[in-house]
């Protein structure tokens, strides 16, 4: 049973963990952008990426959208009393030399009402916005679903 439950409360990460990726915004990028392919007549789909900051000052990842679709969100998944719930997430602090983790079970993007249909091969643009009004943009791998490659963070902390 998936039970959604509003608040608006800041994430943040926790130990620095590195990824190695292309520099999509000078000292930010995006590695391994995917999305596992919808059944049909879903109505939203999962994002999940690595989201790194090699700048001089955190950053605070403020919100997420894509052209493909009509809006977006930022989520993490919690698990209380054996219910697994999606909490909407209003910012996330993405630290001096640390990377955020996008994945099952944890923070990802939830896009909702696609403007077109998505099979594993496909890509559509995605474009994460920063507090300061910096967008950071990528491309989305469609994926068939199994297809997403979970981390294991070993002593990570995600808030």
């Amino acid at each position: 049973m998936l039970v959604f439950a509003f608040s608006m409360a800041p994430a943040s990460a926790g130990d620095n963990h590195s990824a190695h990726g292309k520099a999509l915004s000078g000292d930010l990028s995006i590695m391994a952008a995917m999305s596992p392919a919808p059944a049909p007549g879903v109505g939203s789909v999962a994002v999940y990426l690595t989201f790194s900051n090699k700048s001089d000052r955190d950053v605070q990842l403020v919100a997420a959208e894509s052209p493909a679709f009509a809006m977006g969100h930022m989520h993490k998944t919690v698990m209380t009393d054996g219910i697994m719930t999606m909490e909407p997430v209003a910012q996330i602090t993405v630290p001096v030399g640390g990377s955020v983790m996008f994945e099952p079970n944890g923070l990802h993007i939830m896009l909702m009402g696609p403007k077109q249909s998505f099979t594993a091969g496909d890509r559509f643009p995605l474009t994460l916005i920063l507090d300061t009004g910096k967008q950071v943009d990528t491309h989305v791998s469609v994926v068939k679903p199994g297809e997403v490659m979970v981390h294991d963070h070993g002593s990570m902390k995600m808030n």
